[in-house]
């Protein structure tokens, strides 16, 4: 017989985003994943992709940390790739496959 725990490290290790020289956590619980979730298919159903973004990261960063992010004004490929590292992270997925799985849906719309 198998017997799976959950230790408390695992229960409170977040995972961490760096943008230039500043690092962010990222807010990995299952109910803001659920919400994550659920933002990513209403905003591409309505293709809004940025305004998607925007409320993933006040949800995985909080209202301060997505302000901050928002206020660099980074090139909008680097946003983008900011998205997928974040939906990575809470997924517990590896970048590429966020990658992948993103690219394949952009080919989809068109």
């Amino acid at each position: 017989m198998k017997l799976y725990t959950l230790d408390e490290k695992l229960l409170t290790e977040r995972p961490e985003i760096r943008i230039g020289d500043k690092v962010y956590p990222v807010d990995d619980r299952q109910k803001t994943v659920e919400q994550v979730t659920n933002l990513t298919t209403k905003y591409s159903e309505e293709k809004d992709l940025n305004k998607g973004i925007k409320e993933t990261f006040k949800l995985a960063f909080g209202d301060a940390a997505a302000k901050e992010i928002d206020e660099m004004n980074l090139p909008f490929v680097a946003y983008q790739q900011v998205f997928q590292l974040v939906m990575a992270a809470i997924m517990g997925e590896t970048p590429e496959a966020v990658a992948k799985r993103f690219q394949e849906a952009t080919k989809a719309e068109k």
